[in-house]
């Protein structure tokens, strides 16, 4: 263990450093022999330095480092200003009438004959004064220092400690388990243990013991094995005392006996207490888990028949996606959905008209779950219907533009009428695909404009926004635009969900990442290039949380020479 500070030297100093010594004190459990070496080093040193070492117009650190192990404690000093070896000082001459003794010296006097060692060095290059002073207490010191041995005899203590052997312990590190025999007791000169044992597999701890204190004296009096296992919290110096002289301490001083009889009677009555205490609340919760088990089998209930409905609804909503999607010669189509949650709110859809034309759907309703999911089943079955209504003058024209405004414009009015209320819209893109001519006639109800690709990876064009999303406003005007597919271009169609997809670092994948990439994979199927797509986004995530449904649609004109 080491600490250090650095103080500015003036008198405000010594307050600082006496204060850094009382923090080791506590800290370190220091025996008192060390604190007063340590109080002696900072009263007098320091002292001298500040008011012998430095000038007032040249004043610099004082720096204190304290270290402490295995019983010794070294403490060094250092400073800048004038040289002085405390060691040359002459001893005060002790037999001389006080009134005629020179004055000084007698601090530095106590230091060195307090310390076991002291070393002075000076670096004339740098100006540093190092003085490093060291204490080692011996094992009878270590043991007249704490209260419990001061009621034994001096002489015992005095024929004993040799006898006595330290033991030293890691943070972490066991003194005995549970079960081990209990052949001697432990004396702690420094440090902190705790008492553990372990319940149903789990640690629970019963005791602390600092410094002073006497462990596993229980087990040597009755021979019985250890009933816990002991483990230091911080580095840890004890003493092991066997069943010799454990007995010779005890007849020696009745006070001992005593004492040790009545902390042996204290700890059982507060173990039996804690364990009266420990039951009381163990009752208690298991009261309180029982109310909260039965409170949870109710909501397992209510939340597996939510999953049951949301699992049929799901289904619901999986079956609104066509089944097999048309593949009109010279033409490839593919596509994907997938809702964020339990269902979704986004969807496509595929509509075969009676002269061949196909409509091709890409929606995504705001928000998401249940109500976006119903308001999806909704604009769905309303598209469908006004497009293949039997009494349409348009079923039987070649007027896409008016099939289209009709579809959209009844579809956004009923909403608006019958469900304004919600505050909910749809984004939209529909669209006409002729195959014959590979025109497509198409509205954008502020859909993310699809994008249409060469098979050599060129990004022809990013088609029109359009218009206000569907359910916004009722009787809105749709503007209609005509796009011509040729052979080996594909056309794009998708949702934010594949833009919006984030990674764990909260990037998006982008526009960017998504044209680069139908670029790059433009020579493949429609099929495969979806299939591809999706696992380029899920890779981007990187396993973070899917915020927002993916629907993608892609629609291929082959080559001439492929058809």
């Amino acid at each position: 263990m080491q600490r250090q500070t650095s103080v500015f030297a003036d008198w405000n100093a010594i307050p600082a450093l006496l204060a850094f010594s009382d923090t080791l004190e506590a800290d370190w459990h220091l025996p008192h022999d060390y604190v007063y070496l340590l109080r002696l080093v900072i009263e007098e040193v320091a002292t001298n330095i500040i008011k012998y070492g430095y000038d007032d117009h040249n004043r610099d650190q004082i720096q204190l480092f304290c270290q402490y192990e295995q019983g010794t404690l070294t403490i060094t000093i250092r400073d800048r200003g004038r040289a002085f070896d405390p060691r040359d000082a002459p001893p005060p001459d002790l037999s001389s009438v006080v009134d005629q003794r020179a004055v000084g010296g007698l601090g530095l006097f106590f230091v060195r004959e307090y310390a076991d060692s002291l070393d002075y060095r000076h670096d004339p290059t740098s100006g540093w004064n190092e003085l490093v002073i060291t204490k080692t207490m011996t094992m009878l010191d270590r043991l007249r220092s704490l209260p419990l041995f001061q009621v034994v005899p001096e002489a015992v203590l005095a024929e004993l400690a040799p006898r006595l052997a330290e033991c030293r312990l890691a943070a972490g590190e066991v003194l005995f388990h549970q079960g081990d025999p209990g052949n001697e007791c432990f004396v702690i000169l420094s440090g902190a243990v705790e008492v553990i044992t372990f319940v149903n597999g789990a640690e629970l701890r019963l005791e602390v013991f600092q410094a002073g204190q006497i462990i596993g004296e229980m087990s040597l009096i009755d021979h019985s094995p250890r009933s816990a296992t002991v483990r230091a919290i911080e580095p840890s110096r004890l003493v092991g005392l066997n069943e010799t002289v454990f007995a010779t301490l005890i007849s020696s001083s009745p006070a001992l006996a005593m004492n040790m009889l009545r902390s042996i009677v204290s700890r059982v009555r507060n173990t039996n207490l804690r364990m009266i205490h420990d039951l009381e609340r163990k009752n208690a919760e298991l009261l309180t888990a029982y109310q909260q088990l039965q409170a949870a089998q109710a909501e397992l209930i209510r939340l597996n028949r939510l999953e049951e409905e949301l699992d049929i609804a799901r289904r619901i909503q999986q079956s609104f996606l066509p089944r097999v999607l048309p593949q009109p010669s010279g033409w490839r189509i593919a596509g994907f959905s997938r809702g964020a949650q339990a269902v979704g709110g986004d969807f496509y859809d595929t509509i075969t008209l009676p002269d061949g034309r196909i409509g091709l759907v890409v929606a995504d309703a705001c928000g998401k779950g249940v109500t976006a999911a119903l308001f999806v089943a909704l604009s769905r079955s309303l598209l469908r219907a006004a497009s293949q209504a039997v009494d349409l003058p348009q079923r039987h024209s070649n007027d896409s533009a008016a099939v289209l405004r009709h579809a959209v414009s009844l579809t956004n009015d009923y909403i608006c009428r019958e469900h304004g209320e919600a505050n909910m819209f749809i984004t939209l893109f529909y669209g006409l695909l002729d195959p014959e001519s590979g025109l497509m006639t198409y509205i954008n109800a502020g859909h993310n404009p699809p994008l249409r690709i060469r098979c050599n990876g060129e990004l022809v064009e990013e088609l029109h926004e359009g218009s206000l999303p569907i359910g916004i406003i009722a009787a809105q005007t749709y503007d209609v635009h005509e796009l011509q597919i040729d052979p080996g271009e594909k056309l794009v169609a998708f949702s934010d969900g594949i833009t919006e997809a984030m990674n764990p670092a909260g990037e998006l994948f982008g526009d960017e990442r998504l044209q680069t990439y139908l670029q790059t994979y433009a020579h493949q199927s429609a099929a495969d290039l979806v299939t591809g797509l999706v696992a380029a986004v899920e890779t981007f995530a990187a396993g973070a949380l899917q915020a927002d449904d993916i629907t993608l649609l892609i629609v291929e004109r082959l080559p001439v020479n492929s058809v």
